[in-house]
């Protein structure tokens, strides 16, 4: 039992990285980017070319910083040229909302016939002095140094963004956009570029959380990124959509539901987890856990 919570513990870390940044855009620039996953898989995959192409004894912090500066440009250049040009020209904010919902969609398209293009598969590996690092086991309890800096950069990553959210400068104007944008450019706050610097945070998080699942999981999977959308959807949706403290329960609720439904059930029921925890809180609680308040009183 020990082991699995462990396990719960390793997979709710990757959830909270991958859903941190969806909803930091989706609270504060009220955009919902399906393009995250992609985004979330080419920065592994960009690694991954790294490593074939230059040399195979990268350290792993090198590529996940490699992978994060990958995500946070994709999803600046999403921002700058689709996301922003279609705000400014929507007849109002839900004429806005659905056109990047599609836009996105199409835009996640790129990232993965790229990666499938280049790698001819599917599924490519990691070398494998990358994936094997040294395992330490007491009390039962078996654990690689991977996965300890998994779980250490995905509760870093969390306080390290509730910090700058809700203790600086650029956390207050983010939630003066999240509440009105107009009155926020009133009011001199650069909402352009706070926009792409959101975007390139979220990016960021979703590119760094890639390679360390696909270290993790000894495969860079061309399609990765979208069944991983749903769990962020029951994360988000669970905590609050902009809570950053909601993100976190939400992704070790669902990672921990999710390991005691294949222990005790059988690894058939697991995706749907995801979905029965969506429905419940939908009907309880919609705004979730925390809700919408998170912006405002962080």
């Amino acid at each position: 039992m020990l082991g699995q919570f462990v396990n719960a513990i390793i997979l709710g870390s990757l959830y909270l990285m991958f859903a941190l940044g969806l909803s930091l855009s989706w609270g504060v620039l009220k955009v919902l980017n399906l393009a995250h996953g992609s985004i979330f898989m080419f920065g592994a995959f960009s690694a991954y070319i790294v490593t074939r192409e230059v040399s195979p004894d990268i350290p792993l912090w090198v590529l996940v910083i490699f992978a994060a500066v990958i995500g946070a440009v994709l999803s600046v250049i999403l921002q700058i040229f689709v996301f922003r040009p279609i705000m400014q020209r929507a007849a109002d904010q839900h004429a806005a909302e659905l056109a990047i919902l599609i836009a996105s969609i199409g835009a996640s398209l790129i990232p993965i016939a790229v990666a499938l293009n280049f790698a001819r598969a599917e599924v490519v590996n990691l070398p494998m002095e990358i994936t094997q690092t040294p395992i330490h086991k007491f009390a039962g309890i078996t654990i690689s140094d991977l996965q300890i800096t998994i779980i250490l950069v995905g509760i870093l990553s969390t306080l390290a963004l509730w910090w700058w959210v809700s203790r600086t400068q650029g956390g207050r104007a983010l939630r003066t956009i999240a509440q009105d944008p107009k009155t926020a450019e009133l009011l001199g706050i650069p909402v352009a570029r706070m926009s792409a610097l959101t975007m390139a945070v979220s990016g960021a998080l979703a590119g760094a959380a890639g390679l360390l699942l696909a270290a993790n999981s000894n495969a860079v999977d061309a399609h990765s990124g979208e069944h991983l959308l749903l769990k962020a959807f029951a994360v988000i949706i669970l905590g609050g959509v902009g809570s950053i403290p909601g993100a976190a329960l939400g992704a070790f609720v669902l990672a921990f539901a999710e390991t005691a439904a294949v222990v005790f059930v059988g690894g058939s029921l697991r995706d749907a987890i995801a979905f029965a925890l969506i429905l419940v809180v939908l009907l309880v609680r919609p705004q979730g856990i925390f809700g919408e308040k998170a912006w405002k009183r962080a």
